[in-house]
């Protein structure tokens, strides 16, 4: 028996190149969390967007284009390294989103951003 191809239509405006200079930019936040026990990655990103929806609400959230790229936990999770995706024009809004959260979950915590960099590997250095 002969087997049937099935053709799909392409969708010429999706794949649309998108030049370096259109692109969005981004910057690359290195940090490193302190906590009293062990917080788990969700609560960690519920509290980052928490907190920059508590000082620039919605628009200002959405604008920052937030992304959590990795985390990193010690053995004993009190202690951690991330690496955090932002706007290039946010980032000193999203530094003083990290430096608002002092408590997940009723544990005490602290942020310091360690680096800011243009690439992933800068910031992992």
């Amino acid at each position: 028996m002969a087997r049937r191809t099935m053709v799909l239509p392409v969708c010429v405006l999706c794949m649309v190149y998108t030049p370096p200079t259109l692109r969005d930019r981004r910057r690359y936040l290195r940090f490193e969390l302190l906590c009293e026990r062990p917080v788990d990655k969700r609560a960690i990103l519920r509290a980052i967007w928490d907190s920059v929806y508590a000082l620039y609400g919605e628009l200002g959230a959405s604008e920052s284009k937030l992304w959590l790229i990795e985390y990193h936990p010690s053995e004993d999770g009190t202690r951690g390294v991330g690496i955090l995706r932002c706007a290039h024009d946010r980032v000193e809004e999203v530094r003083a989103a990290l430096a608002c959260i002092y408590a997940i979950d009723t544990a005490s915590i602290g942020i310091r951003v360690i680096k800011t960099s243009g690439t992933i590997k800068g910031a992992s250095k």
